[in-house]
């Protein structure tokens, strides 16, 4: 069933309201993928958690999912890739298009519907520029094809700027023939040296902001549900998209908006004009820990914040996130197997509360919030042996954690694989222990340190550190389990 409540920001309204899909238990989703000239980085990684994160939410609660993501394969900043290091187009773009798909999967990104490429759009983006030629909201000039901002009132409203101040920084670029300094592109005529394509107005190609607006046309219909992207895409790709479809069909392009903050370093934009940008594929490369462990702690980073706000990456937000992901491994480890255990007088609502956020603007700080919330209430239990009732049923949190795993995509490794240490350079294999072991043999020390035994405490420990298992213990809760 759908969440209860749903209520997103809409970037044009700059509302939190009510999400209501236009057709019951369907989301049409459009999400602005990537330009592949390069390598994708931390920005896009961010972008891509965020609609991952709202793609999971809708299939969690019953919705069928029309999710669609385009790549940009033509482009001024591939042709100039392509030229400096002297390869095909289709070279550059084939080698990032398959570095995008890995940076994907090492994220844990569900793939899309459909993941269109400008260039097999062409004939569809050819037919929605006829039509706005046709109604007076686009003109040819010199080779190329323009869109007229003036003939639609609302241009400007998305990004909620006004005609006149965005004539301020207007301009007309020299071999431009625009009527306005305002009009923007819909088909580059051609130009030597560059790739170009047959049109009834002359060879040429598709401008940035025509593809998405064909491409959704095609997949979703003149109407999204929803259409999401950075918030550096607000403008003006987004604020063309919108004037460009909104005049050639005449229907609202999009229900509601949804743009995701800034990747900052020290409070500053993350930019490649800047320099200070980090890959993906570097990031995993450079990681101390496993893939899937660094998957989910890049994860744990980014929903740490709202995803309307920025994110600075530092070193130190960066180990209070692993921190705070090794805790809530850490209890699932302990738990009791599914079928074990019930809470003594439970009343915890854990699974609402974090429906709750989520469905509260996506507001997933809050939802983790919630994990810890758990954790912190059957911690003790867990740390005295699990003796007697536990405070809160073992089967719920387990089942919260299942449910932060199917939705935002963390707490899915095996807990007994769990890394939380780093393992020393030629180090000695170690024997392997299943995670059954490891909680046995965990209850059975904490029940010695209870009983003031620490001999035997200190025989099981080693026992433990011989299969690379080190406890560490902590005051108030159960041993940290770190493996070497």
């Amino acid at each position: 069933m759908p969440p209860s409540g749903l209520r997103l920001y809409n970037s044009l309204t700059r509302q939190v309201e009510p999400f209501v899909p236009q057709v019951p238990g369907e989301v049409r989703m459009y999400v602005c993928g990537v330009t592949v000239y390069d390598d994708c980085h931390l920005g896009h990684a961010r972008s891509q958690m965020v609609f991952d994160t709202l793609h999971r939410l809708f299939r969690e609660t019953g919705h069928i999912v029309r999710y669609v993501r385009n790549i940009t394969d033509i482009d001024d900043k591939i042709i100039k890739k392509a030229r400096e290091a002297s390869r095909p187009i289709s070279e550059i773009t084939g080698r990032y298009i398959d570095s995008f798909h890995r940076d994907m999967a090492r994220l844990g990104i569900l793939s899309p519907m459909a993941e269109p490429r400008a260039t097999e759009f062409l004939a569809g983006m050819i037919s929605l520029i006829e039509r706005l030629l046709s109604v007076g909201a686009a003109y040819a000039a010199g080779g190329d094809v323009y869109f007229r901002v003036r003939k639609f009132p609302g241009y400007g409203e998305l990004s909620h700027q006004v005609l006149e101040d965005l004539m301020s920084g207007a301009r007309i670029e020299p071999g431009e023939e625009k009527e306005d300094p305002l009009d923007f592109v819909l088909w580059k005529g051609a130009k030597e040296g560059e790739p170009s394509y047959p049109s009834p107005f002359g060879a040429g190609r598709p401008g940035w902001h025509i593809e998405c607006s064909a491409m959704s046309l095609h997949y979703l219909g003149p109407t999204l549900d929803l259409h999401g992207g950075g918030l550096d895409l607000l403008f003006p790709h987004h604020e063309n998209e919108r004037a460009q479809s909104e005049a050639a069909t005449g229907a609202t392009f999009a229900r509601t908006w949804v743009h995701n903050g800034f990747v900052t370093t020290r409070e500053t934009k993350m930019s490649k004009s800047l320099g200070n940008t980090l890959q993906i594929r570097s990031f995993f490369e450079d990681s101390p820990y496993p893939e899937e462990v660094t998957r989910e702690w890049l994860r744990y980073f980014f929903l740490s914040t709202h995803y309307r706000s920025p994110v600075d990456f530092t070193d130190q937000a960066l180990a209070s996130a692993k921190l705070a992901l090794d805790g809530l491994y850490q209890c699932r480890t302990l738990l009791p197997a599914e079928d074990e255990g019930e809470g003594e007088d439970d009343r915890s609502t854990f699974r609402a509360d974090f429906m709750d956020a989520l469905s509260s603007d996506l507001d997933t700080p809050v939802a983790l919030s919630v994990l810890h919330e758990a954790k912190s209430r059957i911690n003790p239990w867990l740390a005295g042996g699990r003796k007697g009732a536990s405070p809160v049923d073992p089967r719920e949190v387990r089942a919260l954690f299942d449910l932060a795993g199917r939705t935002m995509g963390i707490l899915l490794a095996p807990p007994s694989r769990w890394v939380s240490g780093l393992r020393e350079a030629g180090a000695p294999p170690v024997p392997e222990i299943s995670e059954t072991e490891i909680v046995r043999l965990v209850a059975l020390r904490e029940e010695a340190r209870k009983k003031r035994d620490f001999r035997e405490a200190d025989v099981i420990r080693d026992r433990l550190k011989e299969s690379g298992i080190v406890l560490e213990d902590q005051p108030g809760g159960p041993p940290r389990i770190r493996r070497i």
